[in-house]
C-alpha cells in the first residue's frame, strides 16, 4: 500500500474519456457515500489468521556474529533472550541465557526449541508442539509476532489488502432491492432483466444485462465488533457472542456502476434507456436507504447517511458528456428527467 499510495498510475475505474468510446445513451453513476451503519461482509474461510503482537526478535546466530562486533551483539541479545525467557514462563518452561543456543533456523533451549518452517515459527517443549508464530523479515531483521484467529473476516483484496465490497456483491443487493421497487409487475420483470441478465436457471437464449459493477475499497481498517443473536419471541440470547470484522459508521466509500444500453437490436427503443435509469434510480434509493448492501442486511447493516459525500450521472448524447450532479439519491431521478432525451 505504500507503493500504491505514491505511484496513481492504477486505476479501477471507468473515467469520462473511457464513456466517450462507448455507445451512445452508456451512462456512468457515481457515489460517494459515508456509512450510517456498520458494513460486513463474509470471507471464504469462517477465520483466518492474522499478525499480533511482537513478541521478539530472532537473535543472530551464535555462529554468524563476528568477535568485533561481540560485544554489541551479546547486548542486544541479552535484551532478546530476557523476551523469550519471559515468553516461555506461560509454559511453565523456565531456562537461562547461558543454556539459550541460536542457529539460523533454530532457537535451543533445556527442553524445546524454537523452529522456522516457512514464514512462521513453531514452539515445541518436550517434542510437543505449544504454539505457532508468524514470522517476518524487517529491516533485514527477524522479527517473531503471535498469532492471532481473526473470526467472520471481512472481504479484502489480494492486491491491495483492503477491505472491499465485491462487484458481484453490489449485484446481488442491486438485484434485491430492485424486486422490492413500486413499478408495474410486468414491466419491472423485463426492466431486471434488461438490467441484470438472464438467471442462471435460463439457459436458453441468456441475455447480458446492461449493468457493469465495479468493487469499492475502504482505506480504513477494518475493526472487531461483536453481535448477540436474539430469539424472534422472547427477545433473550438464541446464542453466545459472534465476533465480527466489520467497517463502522462514518466510513467512506465509492461506488461506480455503469450502464452500458445493449444489445440494440430491432426492438430497441430510446425511451427504454430513460426508463432503465429511473428505475435504478429507485432501486438504488432502496439498497442504499433502507435494505443495505452488507452481510445481515437485515439487522440494517450497510445502510448509508442519506447526505452523499458527492454523486454524479455521466451520460453519452450526441457523442458529448452531459454531467448531472447530486447530493441524495431522491435527487437521481429528478437529474435523468432533466437530461436531452431523444424519445
Amino acid at each position: 500500500m505504500c507503493k500504491l499510495s505514491k505511484n496513481q498510475d492504477y486505476n479501477f475505474y471507468p473515467t469520462d474519456s473511457d464513456l466517450k468510446n462507448l455507445t451512445e445513451d452508456s451512462t456512468l453513476l457515481k457515489i460517494s457515500f459515508t456509512l450510517k451503519k456498520p458494513y460486513t461482509s463474509k470471507d471464504e474461510g469462517e477465520f483466518h489468521i492474522v499478525k499480533g503482537d511482537e513478541l521478539f526478535e530472532w537473535p543472530e546466530s551464535d555462529k554468524s556474529v563476528a568477535e568485533v562486533d561481540k560485544s554489541t551483539s551479546d547486548n542486544e541479545k541479552n535484551k532478546i533472550y530476557d523476551k523469550i525467557i519471559n515468553y516461555l514462563k506461560k509454559y511453565n518452561t523456565t531456562t537461562s541465557k547461558e543454556n539459550i543456543i541460536t542457529e539460523d533456523n533454530e532457537i535451543r533451549f533445556e527442553n524445546g526449541v524454537i523452529e522456522i518452517e516457512g514464514n512462521f515459527a513453531i514452539l515445541k517443549i518436550n517434542e510437543k508442539t505449544e504454539d505457532y508464530f508468524i514470522l517476518e523479515v524487517v529491516n533485514r531483521r527477524k522479527k517473531v509476532y503471535s498469532i492471532k484467529i481473526l473470526e467472520n473476516p471481512i472481504v479484502r483484496d489480494k492486491f491491495t489488502g483492503l477491505p472491499m465490497v465485491k462487484p458481484t456483491t453490489w449485484k446481488g443487493h442491486l438485484r434485491f432491492a430492485a424486486e422490492r421497487v413500486e413499478w408495474d409487475k410486468e414491466e419491472k420483470k423485463i426492466i431486471i432483466k434488461r438490467l441484470f441478465g438472464s438467471e442462471p436457471e435460463e439457459k436458453d437464449n441468456p441475455l447480458k444485462g446492461r449493468l457493469y459493477f465495479f468493487p469499492t475499497f475502504f482505506k480504513e481498517e477494518a475493526e472487531k465488533d461483536v453481535i448477540t443473536p436474539l430469539k424472534r419471541d422472547t427477545r433473550t440470547p438464541a446464542r453466545g457472542p459472534i465476533n465480527l470484522e466489520v467497517i463502522k459508521p462514518g466510513k467512506n466509500g465509492d461506488f461506480y456502476l455503469l450502464y452500458i444500453p445493449y444489445p440494440k437490436g430491432a426492438d430497441f427503443k430510446e425511451e427504454d434507456v430513460n426508463k432503465d435509469l429511473r428505475f435504478l434510480a429507485d432501486a438504488l434509493k432502496l439498497m442504499f436507504y433502507v435494505y443495505g448492501f452488507s452481510a445481515k442486511k437485515t439487522s440494517g447493516f450497510g445502510v448509508i447517511e442519506e447526505s452523499l459525500e458527492k454523486g454524479e450521472i455521466l451520460i453519452k448524447m450526441n457523442d458529448e458528456i452531459q454531467i448531472k450532479e447530486f447530493s441524495k439519491l431522491d435527487e437521481l431521478k429528478n437529474e435523468i428527467n432533466k437530461l436531452e432525451w431523444k424519445l
